[in-house]
């Protein structure tokens, strides 16, 4: 009886001695499954936020840049980022083949090469958004009298100014003209909201600044000749990507303060005619958007209670890219489709004033619509 029972004990624990000799092996096969899987899961969500970041802005120093940047030459953001999709490819394939190892390397590579492409793009955004806030609190046309910059606004519009008192004090309006000029009224109504916008624009800019920063120093209290843990990269990248989207809501801000400064200024997509308020030195015509001109009101994908900023002229052109990537979207997308209406049938009469394969155009790439 005592035998059996020592057999049976013995027995079990050879099993259970089987087991940890083998489990080490399996466990670290289990782990590069988890970490490939782990890796391929965030890369994806890398790579949609790198591509209308990269389309967007494709090089440095921008906007000067542009003027090399062709279908043939793309620029060196855009080459950055399909070089890491190439080899986040190649890692895809070892994962599906079953061999994680290699494919946990591609990945890691791909990361690595994801992190130095958001490094650049991150301060690029900061630029952007710090220079589209600050000619937003200038004046946009210096020879129009009437308008004015963010600090006349709030000296000229606060609630115990002279002219606020002129717009409350009652008067018979058949008998006693105005003391006021009426095309500045709406800075009567607008000035508190253009002052929050400065105040949180240059908020999120100073935390995008801050997060940026955070993710350069991740590596702050490493050792010397200590290599930069994957985990950490990953929280490097994070940081970036927390910075780009503060700059972009920068740059709301800066999209809000030319829009209550100038509420007039999309007249000409609104009205019938399609052409400019008739105005002492400017010419009646059609606007020109991004190289197309056109009586926009007969555009069919202009929703002017839903503007899209791609139509948008209450800010000055140079910006509207600005625009529609703080919506995460890609400008020359935007452009084939609400401008030369790629997918629409009926066209409206168009003018085109350059052709698309010129310079300063990339070519529209995969993920487009």
């Amino acid at each position: 009886m005592i035998s059996k029972f020592f057999y049976k004990t013995s027995l079990f624990a050879a099993i259970i001695s089987l087991s940890i000799i083998v489990l080490p092996d399996s466990a670290q096969s289990e782990s590069v499954i988890e970490k490939a899987s782990a890796n391929r899961a965030l890369l994806l969500h890398y790579m949609r936020q790198l591509r209308p970041l990269a389309y967007n802005f494709p090089c440095h120093p921008f906007i000067e840049c542009m003027e090399t940047v062709s279908k043939e030459k793309p620029g060196q953001y855009i080459e950055m980022y399909m070089e890491a999709k190439r080899i986040y490819q190649e890692g895809m394939i070892f994962y599906f083949e079953g061999r994680y190892l290699e494919a946990y390397s591609r990945f890691l590579d791909s990361q690595k090469r994801s992190e130095k492409l958001l490094e650049e793009i991150s301060q690029l955004n900061i630029d952007r958004a710090e220079l589209m806030l600050r000619d937003s609190l200038e004046k946009k046309d210096p020879n129009n009298k009437a308008d004015q910059s963010v600090v006349d606004i709030s000296v000229d519009f606060s609630r115990k100014s002279k002219i606020m008192r002129d717009y409350k004090k009652p008067r018979e309006a058949a008998y006693v003209s105005r003391i006021y000029d009426p095309r500045q009224t709406h800075y009567a109504y607008n000035a508190y909201g253009i002052e929050k916008n400065v105040e949180m624009g240059y908020k999120h800019l100073g935390l995008a600044r801050m997060a940026r920063e955070k993710g350069l120093n991740v590596d702050k209290h490493l050792r010397p000749n200590q290599k930069l843990d994957p985990r950490l990269v990953s929280k490097r990248i994070e940081y970036y990507l927390i910075s780009i989207n503060l700059s972009r809501k920068a740059k709301i801000n800066a999209e809000f303060i030319f829009r209550l400064k100038y509420p007039y200024d999309n007249y000409a997509i609104v009205n019938p005619h399609g052409i400019h308020e008739k105005a002492s030195g400017k010419p009646q015509e059609k606007p020109v958007i991004d190289g197309v001109r056109m009586n926009w009101s007969e555009n069919p994908l202009l929703i002017p209670v839903d503007l899209n900023p791609i139509f948008d002229l209450r800010f000055p052109e140079e910006y509207r890219r600005d625009a529609v990537d703080a919506r995460n979207a890609r400008f020359d997308d935007e452009a084939d489709v609400n401008l030369r209406m790629k997918y629409v049938k009926s066209k409206p009469e168009q003018e085109f004033l350059y052709d698309d394969a010129q310079k300063g155009r990339t070519d529209i790439g995969p993920g487009g619509r």
